[in-house]
């Protein structure tokens, strides 16, 4: 009887222990969280920006809309980024919503915020303190400082492609109230350009109405503070790269265009 006890007793100790044991994994198993198939909230945020767009009409009380849930996408802000991505002065942007014309539209305006079709980085003029870039195709100019881009807008250019001549330029000379001697204006006068830089001939970058993206006589065409703030950083001597496409920026950089260093 007593050595049916003590082995009853040793039966009781493993399945008490076996009992223990088991406790402490189901313990363990049940503080692994669920699986969950939504993703975490964090990673949602790190989702790309929606870069697309679309041709529609938008209203004013659409963008009204935006600047309530956004602080950084007032009135103005939106008009800025439908007059880049429409190539065209805010207040025909303006006009359009006005009238209910279509325009190209962001899915997402917050992710123009800082939009640029412009490369940030141009390595390949890494030692010119100073450089400007026109590329027709899209139509914008970038300025860069030793290959970082310091600014953009886009742009109007030539009516015909052959009307603006792609090739390597410098600013040959500044005239901040410049009056053209080939153009008149809409009055048959000589036709205002204040803040000119003549890259060639009779061709000149300088402020003026841009209604699209191809709407000048030959001359590049900028919104007027945007010119009037690229005549106070660009010296003469500034090398001007006017493109046909921006694809060709690095081919024309390889094949002898590139700009000369020039002293500050």
């Amino acid at each position: 009887m007593k050595v049916r006890a003590v082995v009853a007793m040793a039966g009781l100790v493993v399945i008490c222990s076996l009992w223990s044991c088991s406790g402490v994994q189901n313990s363990r198993l049940a503080q692994v969280p669920a699986v969950s198939n939504q993703p975490e909230p964090e990673k949602q945020d790190q989702r790309p920006p929606d870069m697309g767009l679309r041709e529609r009409v938008i209203t004013e009380d659409e963008l009204e809309a935006l600047a309530e849930k956004d602080a950084d996408l007032n009135l103005d802000t939106c008009r800025n980024i439908l007059a880049r991505l429409n190539t065209k002065a805010n207040r025909y942007v303006s006009d359009d919503i006005r009238k209910e014309r279509p325009l190209k539209v962001p899915c997402d305006f917050s992710a123009y915020k800082h939009w640029t079709p412009l490369p940030s980085h141009i390595p390949e003029i890494l030692r010119t303190p100073r450089f400007i870039l026109i590329a027709k195709d899209i139509p914008f100019l970038g300025w860069y400082e030793k290959g970082e881009l310091k600014g953009d807008t886009y742009i109007c250019v030539g009516k015909k492609w052959d009307m603006t001549t792609a090739g390597m330029y410098k600013v040959e000379d500044k005239h901040a109230d410049h009056y053209s001697r080939s153009y008149p204006n809409s009055f048959g006068e000589p036709a205002w350009m204040p803040w000119s830089l003549r890259i060639y001939g009779t061709v000149y970058i300088h402020a003026g109405d841009i209604t699209k993206g191809y709407c000048s006589p030959g001359c590049i065409v900028l919104p007027l503070q945007t010119a009037e703030d690229l005549y106070q950083w660009a010296p003469v001597g500034t090398p001007v790269l006017v493109l046909d496409s921006l694809e060709d920026l690095k081919s024309a950089l390889r094949n002898g265009a590139k700009p000369v260093a020039l002293k500050n």
